[in-house]
């Protein structure tokens, strides 16, 4: 199978995935948040990240056991959305708000679609910690990132992944 008809049937089959855990929310006026906004980190200054103003729609699904945000940016803009990720990740990889103290570090790369990334994120809430994963993937200008709260790093990485071998049916 070509990795372009691969990456289509991976995008349908999360769809599918999606679809029976998921509703789309009502389309707004406003479009939502980018999907890796961090304002309680000190250093997040939303101007240092171009991508967000380059897009052209965002619709998240919010389901039980997932959150899928699918963005869609300007021609040529989706690859600087990666990049853009990469380096909030990187500038709030530890931080301290208020109540917590959360971390943040890509795992995992080139899993799925053109580009792709799975962030751990690890949040200390005194007395317990909690971690949880997203898993970021780029085909052309369209960027899905994909959170699940009680998903590990090897299903969330397989409901988005192109790796039949590694990721067999039902694996996720």
């Amino acid at each position: 199978m070509s990795a372009h008809r691969r990456a289509a049937a991976t995008v349908a089959a999360l769809t599918t995935v999606l679809t029976g855990c998921a509703s789309a929310e009502p389309p707004a006026s406003t479009p939502p948040p980018w999907a890796w906004e961090m304002p309680q980190c000190v250093v997040y200054e939303p101007a240092d990240y171009a991508a967000p103003e380059h897009r052209r729609s965002a619709i998240i699904h919010d389901g039980s056991l997932v959150v899928e945000q699918v963005e869609e940016y300007e021609a040529g803009w989706g690859p600087r959305a990666v990049e853009d990720i990469r380096a909030v990740v990187r500038d709030c990889a530890r931080y301290e708000a208020e109540e917590f103290l959360e971390q943040h570090r890509v795992v995992e790369t080139g899993f799925a679609g053109d580009e792709s990334l799975l962030v751990e994120t690890v949040r200390l809430v005194p007395p317990q910690a909690e971690t949880w994963y997203a898993a970021v993937v780029r085909y052309g200008d369209r960027v899905i990132t994909l959170r699940g709260s009680k998903l590990g790093p090897v299903a969330t990485q397989c409901l988005v992944s192109d790796d039949e071998a590694t990721c067999p049916a039902g694996q996720a």
